[in-house]
């Protein structure tokens, strides 16, 4: 397996980071599954849903531990970056770039044992045997 991990930087959370976390979030979460798996954000309008959400998403960011993924030359380009709890046992989001997945990006995002994930996509759901199979509590929002 080739090793990616010196092409990008882990850097805290700038509030320039705000609008691209923000789309990509909102984005990845109303259609993180397709129409076949009935995915029920997307019965929800789409305007309805992305005025709404957005108050949620923001809340996160005000208090939750995000983690990005950069390019070492350029920090302001983002490749992924990760919302978890203060504790870091609560994965809120994880993203990553198309052109960066399966290389172990993500991976540096999240914590080796989260206990639990409060947003899960079909992408999401894929991947929480990999975490040691956290439990997925969208309560958890709140902590």
């Amino acid at each position: 397996m080739t090793d990616f991990r010196g092409l990008y930087d882990i850097r805290d959370y700038k509030p320039e980071d705000k609008n691209f976390i923000m789309a990509t979030f909102l984005k990845g979460l109303y259609y993180g599954f397709d129409e076949s798996e009935g995915s029920w954000f997307r019965q929800i309008d789409k305007d309805i849903f992305m005025a709404n959400y957005s108050k949620i998403a923001e809340a996160l960011l005000t208090r939750a531990q995000v983690k990005v993924a950069c390019l070492p030359e350029d920090p302001d380009v983002i490749i992924g970056y990760s919302i978890l709890s203060n504790d870091f046992l609560t994965i809120h989001w994880c993203f990553v770039k198309s052109a960066w997945r399966g290389k172990g990006v993500g991976r540096s995002l999240v914590p080796a044992y989260p206990t639990q994930v409060s947003h899960l996509t079909a992408a999401g759901k894929k991947l929480l045997s990999k975490l040691n199979s956290p439990k997925f509590n969208p309560w958890a929002i709140g902590e």
